[in-house]
């Protein structure tokens, strides 16, 4: 089921446009405030399509837009808003915005740029999805990992390490970055723990052509 998370502050407009989606099979988590929005986000929740109102309580959609922009999070976004100036249509398309739809709306018609939309970004996803290099190749949206022809099912921080790697061939990939952005942490439980991971990959791939060099105290190169 498609997942749409829906940033809306008018109670009683959220609640017709949530309850419209539902009844077209859509699965709908409604937020009124820009927080709340965030904070679903960056949780372990994964959603399809956001819609974002540009006034907010306490905030704005384009804080919002902003961070899903800023920390490179894979989620397409449409703007739903009365605000029609040129000028917030810009910002809103600067922002990286799908669409901006003012209102009122039709519903039908607001369906009909979603479902476009979603078509749109499932094609590209399948198409940026995998990644190839020499006789190795990484399923980003499956997490599996084929090496020759067998095929290994991944954790997700075991696809990350990989994909880091995968999209850096021949290149150093400082142990600083990895520990950034997939542990959060430098400590030495940290380290340990991504040594392991990089073990497993090494296992992994112990029958492909390719080799995960350590570089001593800066980093992995998949050569």
């Amino acid at each position: 089921m498609i997942n749409i998370l829906l940033i809306e502050d008018d109670k009683s407009f959220g609640y017709v446009l949530s309850e419209y989606m539902k009844l077209k099979n859509y699965n709908v988590v409604w937020k009124e405030t820009a927080s709340e929005a965030i904070s679903a986000i960056q949780s372990a929740s994964k959603f399809d399509l956001a819609i974002l109102d540009v006034n907010l309580k306490q905030s704005t959609g384009y804080n919002v837009a902003k961070l899903i922009k800023e920390d490179n999070i894979e989620l397409p976004f449409i703007f739903l808003t009365a605000r029609d100036l040129k000028i917030d249509q810009l910002k809103g398309y600067q922002l990286g915005a799908e669409e901006y739809i003012t209102k009122p709306i039709d519903e039908e018609i607001l369906l009909a740029k979603i479902e476009s939309i979603l078509a749109r970004n499932n094609n590209k996803s399948i198409h940026e999805s995998e990644l190839v290099w020499k006789d190795v190749t990484l399923n980003t949206n499956k997490r599996e990992l084929k090496v020759k022809n067998t095929i290994t099912q991944l954790t997700e921080r075991e696809s990350l390490l990989i994909k880091m790697l995968l999209s850096n061939p021949e290149r150093l990939v400082e142990r600083n970055n990895i520990l950034k952005e997939l542990w959060e942490n430098q400590d030495e439980f940290s380290r340990n723990s991504m040594d392991v991971y990089i073990s497993r990959l090494r296992k992994y791939l112990s029958e492909s052509d390719i080799n995960i060099r350590n570089i001593h105290g800066k980093g992995f190169v998949l050569e």
